[in-house]
């Protein structure tokens, strides 16, 4: 079978290959290994009109040459499925700059993204649907954030750029703030203008970076991000030192008690730059939002 004697050396190199390429198929198929997640929070000061106020999350979706339609429309008919009352993206609905890297070897790399993720986007059922824009969606220009803020806004996408809506049932409101990413075009001065300070505050924004601007007067209950990829391969220890924002061990993943309410963490739904997840399987949040004592 072998040409030459199967040595203790040779053993083990050929083990550490076999492994390693073990590794990698294992990381490539966890990619699609979608999750949902649910969680529930209680607030003291929740409008009661808005009792089971249900919001899903998504994020990252880095519509590229790794993914696709076939995937992405997977995750469209996973949230179909869910009951909801708003649907948020916290940016990174395509993959800007880094793209380029993978047109010089992947020709079938130089279609249109964008259109392609905007024709899975007008697949979501009817409701309420808004959307802020993370570093990829910026990085490409203006010519290409523009085009992405009008076609989702002709979709049905409300898309906030350092502004604010407000949300109403019966006499209560909730306001509902969302900023540019924060490498770019980023005002959270601007997009909490005209929300009132004792209000019920959601906040969107796509990097966890805004927290270090958020201070506990500003009574922002719930701020919603992505772009971290929970690490995208979550190597305990180490991968949190390659992620680009300021305070990774506390703003992987997941939920994060502030002193004045919550930030969540979405892993979000695509991969950046090699298409590998490990320990961090994408991500569709869903969070119910009541009175404290309902929670």
């Amino acid at each position: 079978m072998f040409k030459y004697p199967m040595n203790r050396r040779a053993f083990v190199k050929h083990g550490l290959r076999f492994s390693v390429l073990a590794l990698l198929c294992f990381a490539f198929e966890r990619r699609n290994n979608l999750t949902t997640e649910h969680v529930r929070l209680g607030f003291s000061n929740f409008p009661s009109n808005f009792k089971n106020f249900r919001i899903v999350q998504i994020s990252d979706l880095h519509a590229s040459f790794w993914v696709g339609r076939s995937y992405l429309t997977g995750v469209i008919e996973a949230i179909n499925r869910l009951d909801k009352d708003l649907l948020v993206i916290t940016g990174d609905i395509i993959t800007g700059a880094v793209n380029d890297f993978w047109k010089r070897w992947l020709p079938t790399s130089k279609r249109d993204y964008l259109a392609m993720v905007i024709d899975v986007l007008k697949n979501l059922h009817d409701g309420d649907k808004i959307a802020v824009l993370g570093n990829h969606d910026q990085w490409d220009g203006s010519a290409t954030e523009k085009r992405l803020v009008r076609e989702l806004e002709s979709i049905g996408f409300g898309v906030l750029r350092n502004s604010s809506i407000t949300i109403s049932r019966g006499k209560d409101k909730l306001y509902l703030a969302g900023t540019d990413d924060i490498w770019f075009s980023y005002d959270l001065t601007r997009a909490l203008r005209y929300v009132p300070n004792n209000a019920f505050k959601i906040l969107l924004s796509h990097s966890p970076d805004v927290t270090t601007d958020i201070h506990k007067e500003m009574k922002i209950d719930l701020t919603l991000c992505g772009h971290t990829h929970g690490g995208q391969v979550a190597i305990p220890y180490l991968s949190q030192h390659f992620l680009p924002i300021n305070n990774p061990s506390r703003y992987m993943a997941g939920i994060i008690k502030e002193p004045y309410g919550y930030t969540y963490v979405n892993r979000g739904i695509g991969t950046l730059v090699f298409p590998f997840r490990l320990g961090a399987p994408p991500e569709i949040t869903r969070l119910t939002l009541n009175p404290k004592e309902q929670a």
